[in-house]
């Protein structure tokens, strides 16, 4: 589903306004998605008194429409007016049209207490998603008692205070229950931690024909689970393992070992026809008790107990034999790790994934995966990302989106820059995919690895890389989904991860 900025949102409108439907017809049109949403919401309920609370511009006006179709559908409106008449000409008309009806209007201000006790729903038509800045004094106050209020809260576009095209949230903000996007998601919607407040997000299409988006680009979008379904081929009856792929994990050391086992498990669990494992022979004795299903493949080690550059052709050797390389998880970081990630991004001829340590071994040498002869994924948090850009971690955390398109533009890659809304961008597209599914408890050592090894499977089992990215983002935080709400945020861990990624496949199947 495409999510447009602000800006692409308003150019689509004037669209559709030169198109012959008006701004008038645009706003009744919001209204009345938006109302009949409401309608569907709330019809198995008891809630009938409905507070709409209205800013002085088009959102307002949005909301003046929400009253009367509410009305017609047998709900008991009033309308608040929080800061005077409105400013435009179509909400202009849509007040009068509700005084002519008889319904309800009061302004704001000290003795308006008994409406928002009696409300059982609050629709919020503040402010839409052009708002800029912080709450006044007064504003702020309007917001805490809507949010203190018992009633249902329906933030209409966004929740008034959040600014449409950020995920940050201010000093003061409406927390919704629901948000009824009007026409598109915008980056409010799908971007965290403003999605926190967003509450349930619903888009009302209003009305606009396909036609008026043809030039304005998207500049992020996301999926939703019978989308990302629609990746995964039916399992032919006639498979055997190798119709699955094999993914060759590169990693661990006498330091980290479990690396290589939350990836190759990940791989495993989600799918692919073999797994092998190629790790420091030092580490054998704490990778081999765990990894029942995976091929063991120790390789000579260095003296920092890591993979030695001498193992080069034992994995040149089997990179012949895979379909999709993991590399760097749990590595370590040293002459002899760089030397092997280097000659697998230029050896390899099947995809090669950088996670971790495969990373950050490039950091004084980025430019080396221009020479790969078959696509790279890099895979890195925040501060991995710093390393390879070479900015700061606020500034990258600051522009999310910038960077990642920045990034895939300068160098031939996808990049799954992870975190909170994960972003997965890539150089054959402008859009950039945002996730939004996941928690703050998937924020422990080894979520990453497992998440490695989710994206390895799906290309191995022959999903093109772009979409295997999208899809293992997108699962992968599912199940962090999953287990928080089965057990706990803080006690998420990657191994309950793990034991959870196959029942949720099954929504994929």
């Amino acid at each position: 589903m495409r999510v447009l900025t602000v800006e692409n949102t308003r150019k689509v409108e004037r669209l559709a306004s030169e198109s012959g439907i008006s701004y008038l017809q645009l706003m009744e049109n919001a209204g009345s998605y938006c109302a009949r949403i409401i309608r569907q919401t709330f019809e198995n309920t008891n809630k009938r008194n409905v507070l709409v609370v209205c800013g002085k511009g088009k959102n307002g006006g949005d909301g003046f429409v929400i009253a009367r179709k509410l009305s017609e559908y047998g709900y008991n409106p009033t309308v608040m007016m929080t800061m005077g008449l409105p400013t435009d000409e179509e909400s202009s008309e849509m007040l009068s049209r509700i005084r002519a009806m008889g319904i309800t209007v009061v302004h704001y201000d000290e003795t308006t207490d008994k409406y928002f006790e009696n409300a059982q729903i609050i629709v919020d038509c503040i402010f839409g998603v052009g708002f800029k800045g912080e709450p006044n004094e007064k504003i702020t106050e309007l917001f805490n008692k809507i949010n203190s209020a018992s009633a249902t809260v329906v933030s209409i576009d966004v929740p008034s205070g959040l600014e449409g095209d950020s995920g940050k949230l201010t000093s003061s903000h409406i927390k919704a229950d629901m948000t009824i996007a009007v026409l598109v998601l915008k980056p409010v919607h799908v971007l965290k931690p403003s999605i926190e407040s967003c509450g349930r997000v619903v888009v009302a299409p209003i009305g606009i024909p396909e036609k008026c988006f043809a030039d304005v680009n998207a500049t992020l979008f996301t999926m939703s689970t019978d989308e990302i379904k629609d990746f995964f081929p039916k399992r032919d009856t006639e498979s055997h393992k190798g119709t699955f792929g094999t993914v060759l994990v590169i990693g661990g050391s006498y330091e980290m070992p479990n690396a290589v086992y939350f990836a190759s498990q990940g791989a495993v669990n989600s799918g692919a026809g073999l797994v092998k494992v190629a790790f420091p022979a030092v580490a054998y004795s704490a990778i081999a008790p765990k990894t029942y299903e995976q091929i063991l493949i120790p390789l000579e080690s260095n003296k920092m107990g890591r993979i030695s550059q001498n193992a080069i052709k034992r994995i040149e050797k089997e990179l012949s034999k895979c379909s999709c390389v993991l590399i760097g998880c749990g590595m370590g970081n040293d002459e002899d790790t760089k030397v092997v990630t280097e000659f697998v991004i230029k050896n390899s001829q099947v995809p090669v994934i950088l996670d971790a340590d495969g990373i950050n071994c490039l950091k004084d040498n980025i430019d080396i995966i221009d020479s790969a002869k078959a696509t790279v994924i890099l895979t890195p948090h925040p501060k991995e990302m710093s390393r390879i850009a070479g900015v700061s971690v606020q500034s990258i955390q600051e522009n999310r989106d910038a960077v990642v398109k920045s990034f895939t533009r300068a160098h031939k890659s996808i990049l799954v820059l992870k975190g909170a809304s994960t972003l997965v961008g890539c150089t054959e597209y402008d859009d950039i995919y945002v996730n939004n599914a996941g928690n703050p408890g998937m924020s422990t050592g080894g979520t990453g690895d497992v998440l490695g090894g989710i994206i390895a499977s799906f290309i191995a089992q022959g999903i093109d890389p772009f979409k295997s990215a999208m899809a293992g983002v997108k699962i992968h935080g599912i199940v962090g989904d999953k287990v928080t709400e089965k057990y706990s945020m803080m006690g998420n861990t990657p191994s309950l991860m793990l034991g959870e990624l196959p029942s949720v496949l099954s929504k994929f199947e």
